[in-house]
């Protein structure tokens, strides 16, 4: 047992930790049809309320607030890493990252199982496929953010975005670090009731990662992230919610707070960058 509250389920749902990958998945296991049939009808509801700040009904607003949150975050990597040419971004939501690559030159693509969100992000010139089935070409670059914890197989969707994908094309995705501080420093209750949901079918550690990547024919690396900082954890820590105690402190206190939790692997997110082989 890795913990036995799950947010968004019933008593009979918990986590597991498979103690030979590192792995953590939810138990039991939901069937395909409903996981299918959240993300195209469901999703909104159920981030509306998790995340009452973002106005997931209004889909203008909420490419505005994703972008302003996300974007500083995703730019120096994707300017980094990504090759010329295409780019297919899975759970392209509002279409807001391809958006910006769109600027940049790239031709822009993307797999969407909303199709309220997919008709959004089409509006602005990005070619929205609702499945893979849908692809009949290979990309340049195959992006997505904070899908894997989500689908019922993730070695099988990997290899899904291999098969879309050029040889020697770059694969760039973000996940969840399963180890964070705030689940393994401070041993929250409060934030462990909260992050582990029951729409997350997974959580990797940098260990769990790895060996899933190392099954299938990509060359990556690990770079490890840190997206909440100081003002956050004491919130939860004094408060136990989500949100920023009102707090001053500089940034370079709120930077020093998360470069040591990236030095002490207590970071919240991982970013894999891949080479296809």
């Amino acid at each position: 047992m890795y913990h036995d509250k799950v947010w968004g389920g019933d008593e009979t749902d918990s986590f597991l930790q498979c103690l030979s990958c590192d792995v953590v998945f939810l138990h039991p296991f939901p069937e395909d049809e409903y996981v299918q049939d959240f993300y195209e009808k469901c999703f909104g509801t159920y981030m509306i309320e998790r995340s009452t700040e973002m106005e997931w009904n209004d889909l203008e607003t909420q490419y505005k607030k994703l972008s302003e949150r996300e974007m500083p975050l995703r730019k120096p990597i994707l300017n980094k890493y990504l090759l010329e040419g295409s780019v297919c971004d899975i759970g392209s939501s509002t279409g807001f990252t391809l958006d910006y690559l769109n600027k940049k030159g790239f031709q822009t693509f993307g797999v969407e199982p909303s199709k309220e969100h997919a008709a959004f992000a089409a509006k602005s010139g990005n070619k929205i496929f609702n499945t893979f089935n849908e692809i009949d070409s290979q990309f340049d670059n195959v992006i997505h953010y904070y899908v894997l914890e989500h689908v019922l197989d993730p070695i099988n969707f990997l290899n899904d975005c291999l098969q879309i994908l050029i040889s020697k094309g770059r694969f760039i995705f973000e996940i969840p670090n399963r180890n964070d501080a705030m689940f393994f420093l401070y041993d929250n209750s409060p934030y462990k009731d909260f992050i582990m949901q029951k729409m997350h079918l997974f959580y990797f550690s940098d260990k769990s990662i790895s060996h899933v990547l190392d099954k299938l024919p990509i060359n990556y690396k690990i770079i490890k992230g840190q997206r909440y900082g100081l003002k956050n954890h004491l919130q939860w820590l004094i408060n136990g919610k989500t949100g920023s105690l009102n707090l001053s402190t500089s940034k370079q206190t709120e930077k020093n707070y998360k470069d040591f939790l990236i030095k002490k692997g207590f970071n919240d997110y991982l970013i894999i960058i891949g080479i296809k082989k």
